[in-house]
């Protein structure tokens, strides 16, 4: 009898410790792209930041990319077509990336890629491939709202900001912000498909 209630009991922790990863696992994720969400990145963030301040880390890169007139695609092609881009783009991302960094889904169609110990010229150089990756390859659509049905390709765009810490940033906030202020004013307004890393100046 007390072999069976031990193994009853067994059991439960089992299934409770499953439940337990699997919530986990769908909160820290997006369940479109599949990539790690916001709130997993701004944990990781704060986390590479302490480690950063502890010298754990020499240099702390972020590039912040958004896509390029993403409301005209889903206007033409349907919003699940849009979609469709999300998820293969998050796919290259997470290929390209590899283990030299995380990549996650920052919003909407903007994507963030954390690179732990990686100098702004290494990181600029990481953008610059994620920006001729995106622009070079054309997305398949499946799903489009064409009446034949066909598969499409279609050829996007994506703007992409850089910036480092402590070089320039000294908090987690300031480096999103800064990569922000690059993403929009450096890259955006100059034209987009392109990378630009923050200035000061």
């Amino acid at each position: 009898m007390i072999i069976d209630i031990l193994c009853s009991h067994f059991a439960v922790a089992i299934e409770n410790a499953k439940h337990y990863e699997l919530t986990k696992m769908q909160s820290e994720h997006c369940s479109l792209t599949k990539l790690h969400n916001y709130r997993y990145f701004e944990n990781m963030l704060t986390e590479e930041f302490e480690k950063l301040m502890r010298f754990e880390r020499r240099t702390l890169s972020l590039i912040l990319l958004d896509i390029d007139h993403f409301k005209v695609v889903n206007d033409t092609y349907g919003h699940q077509s849009g979609n469709e881009i999300l998820f293969e783009l998050a796919s290259r991302l997470k290929k390209l990336v590899g283990g030299r960094g995380t990549v996650a889904r920052y919003g909407g169609e903007e994507f963030v890629v954390l690179l732990p110990d990686a100098p702004k010229e290494e990181a600029y150089q990481m953008a610059e491939q994620i920006r001729q990756m995106i622009s070079n390859w054309p997305f398949t659509l499946k799903q489009s709202l064409e009446i034949d049905n066909t598969q499409q390709k279609v050829m996007i765009t994506a703007s992409i900001g850089v910036a480092t810490a402590t070089e320039d940033a000294e908090d987690a906030l300031a480096l999103i912000r800064h990569a922000d202020r690059a993403l929009y004013v450096g890259a955006k307004r100059a034209g987009r498909n392109r990378v630009a890393e923050y200035s000061s100046c």
